[in-house]
């Protein structure tokens, strides 16, 4: 959530309190339930030290709290889920390396950080509405005006003058006449009328504007100005090329703009979402895989004669193309990869068609998943053939490759599962996975997953066929 320099010490003073009151009253339960949890604890002020320490450092690392004032309930989360893992990191290190500790009980360490995060996130959640509401109110908020007459000057604004952003707009300064009545109230003057009416409102915390290039000399006066003054100044660019999502960043030191965001760009996300791929991926095939396998392999063998599990080229990450593996449904027939399922087709078997219908045919996709050819939640791979003639027909539909494909996707959980007869059905599936793409976060892969295991227990099953 968005801080200042009051907020962030008030928090962390908070934190540490908290963090005190659970490991002095964790440490009172488990003696009661589970004396052994606590065996070697000794010190119990001088632990609480050492974890106050430990909390204190990732802090000031990896703070929790964002200085920004919009941030997405997974920000949160992550960031919390960050701050504690390193404050467990910093203090095993300092617990371990001292004699006095060397015999710790890792239980308490490991059970005591999973709990205090769940405080934590609770803590922040509580913040965060409370920060909200007092922003409603109009308290907490920053004093800011906007410079010029722009389209993208008027969508900030959109933007800002939300109650709960914490933005107090004060006025406009533009020149010319502008079309949108709530901008034209806010008029206080024209562009050379900033400096001096500034002089006599010392409250402004920050200033947002728009200047065309061939007032590049006021930019730099308005920015002299600002410092000057003690004011945040922000240059708006007037640049809306790709009419939609645009990401800002610098290639060394010159700035550049991306055509949408993409989380999975970043390394670190890169890493959590492999990392839950290979672990997940894991289980499944080591827990629930050979059991469907055997029982699978002998309905396939008794009901259609040929191999039990059926590859096909599909299109992956950046275009590449990959083997996708399943478990053979239909008939061997030479109409494999040009022919799309359907819901009466005669290829399919019964116990093939009982698969497809709840999934198990893709279970083996999970081996797929474990290799590094797919995601468990991503786009869904196509035939090559269908690759090659949706990109002819559909805008931005090479875009959902910018991601590994998955087994589920938030289309399939969004009612564009299965077959796709018309060419709107298609363009819906692409939307939303360019959705996903521009808008992946953890939380959001296992909201999918739990949906996804919902709907194969439940009624929906759509175009599964």
């Amino acid at each position: 959530m968005g801080t200042d320099k009051h907020l962030q010490f008030g928090v962390y003073v908070i934190d540490t309190v908290l963090l005190t009151a659970f490991i002095y009253g964790f440490y009172r339960l488990m003696c009661t339930i589970s004396p052994t949890t606590v065996n070697n604890i000794d010190n119990l002020p001088l632990t609480i030290i050492i974890y106050i320490v430990g909390f204190s450092f990732s802090s000031f690392v990896f703070p929790s709290l964002l200085p920004i004032r919009f941030v997405k309930t997974e920000a949160i989360i992550t960031r919390v889920a960050y701050t504690c893992f390193m404050t467990m990191l910093v203090v095993a290190l300092i617990i371990f390396a001292s004699r006095p500790f060397a015999d710790f009980p890792r239980k308490f360490l490991l059970y005591s950080m999973l709990i205090y995060f769940v405080l934590l996130l609770l803590e922040r959640l509580i913040l965060k509405k409370t920060l909200l509401r007092i922003r409603a109110r109009r308290r907490n908020l920053k004093n800011v005006i906007l410079i010029g007459n722009e389209v993208t000057v008027h969508q900030l604004y959109e933007k800002l003058k939300n109650p709960m952003a914490g933005y107090n707009i004060v006025g406009f300064f533009y020149d010319g006449v502008c079309a949108n009545e709530e901008i034209t109230k806010l008029r206080v003057g024209g562009v050379s009328d900033i400096y001096g009416w500034l002089t006599n409102h010392p409250e402004i915390n920050e200033i947002y504007g728009y200047f065309p290039k061939e007032q590049h000399d006021i930019i730099n006066m308005m920015s002299k100005f600002c410092d000057n003054h003690l004011i945040r100044f922000f240059y708006i660019p007037a640049i809306n090329v790709f009419k939609g999502n645009m990401v800002f960043s610098l290639m060394e030191d010159i700035p550049v703009i991306a055509r949408r965001e993409e989380p999975l760009r970043n390394d670190t996300n890169k890493l959590i979402k492999r990392t839950f791929d290979i672990i997940f991926s894991a289980l499944v095939l080591i827990l629930v895989f050979p059991w469907v396998f055997i029982w699978s392999a002998i309905m396939i063998k008794i009901q259609s004669p040929g191999p039990i599990f059926f590859l096909q080229e599909r299109t992956g990450l950046d275009g590449k193309i990959f083997k996708c593996i399943k478990f053979r449904s239909m008939a061997v027939n030479d109409d494999a990869d040009n022919v799309q399922a359907t819901k009466d087709d005669p290829r399919k078997f019964p116990f093939g068609d009982f698969m497809r219908k709840a999934n198990i045919d893709e279970l083996p996709q999970f081996i797929n998943v474990f290799i590094g050819d797919m995601s468990v939640v991503g786009p869904r791979p196509h035939m090559l053939k269908h690759t090659t003639e949706y990109s002819r027909l559909i805008n931005h539909f090479m875009v959902r490759h910018f991601a590994k494909p998955g087994i589920t996707g938030l289309a399939q959980v969004t009612g564009f599962r299965g077959e796709t007869r018309y060419i709107d059905q298609m363009e819906g599936r692409v939307k939303k996975d360019i959705e996903y793409i521009e808008n992946w976060t953890f939380l959001l892969d296992l909201k999918i997953i739990l949906k996804t295991i919902t709907n194969m227990f439940g009624k929906e099953t759509g175009n599964a066929y």
